[in-house]
């Protein structure tokens, strides 16, 4: 796995901000902030703060996880099997990991 570059968490929120129907200006009154606040992020004229982030994730129903993980390829579908199987006990995971090993050969 590659490390994820500042750009790219940039990109990242514009994505997920996009993907909950969420403009600059509604993202950042919801924040808390004045309404050019998200378009100073998202155009690297203002350094994202870690509490905004967070924040930020809180808006639009994401886990920090969930931003790091899926990206552009976030996917409702992924979030409930990945929650699905984090809920399986050791030996569930293990059939699930062989069923999903045995269909692929």
């Amino acid at each position: 796995m590659s490390k994820i570059t500042y750009d790219e968490i940039i990109q990242r929120i514009g994505y997920f901000r996009t993907k909950a129907k969420l403009s600059l200006r509604e993202t950042s009154l919801k924040l808390g902030y004045n309404p050019q606040f998200m378009k100073t992020i998202e155009n690297k004229t203002v350094e994202l703060k870690v509490k905004t982030l967070l924040d930020f994730c809180d808006i639009i129903g994401i886990t920090l996880q969930e931003f790091f993980y899926f990206g552009d390829h976030f996917s409702k579908d992924d979030k409930e099997l990945i929650d699905m199987l984090t809920n399986l006990s050791n030996d569930g995971k293990e059939t699930i990991i062989n069923l999903l090993k045995f269909k692929k050969s």
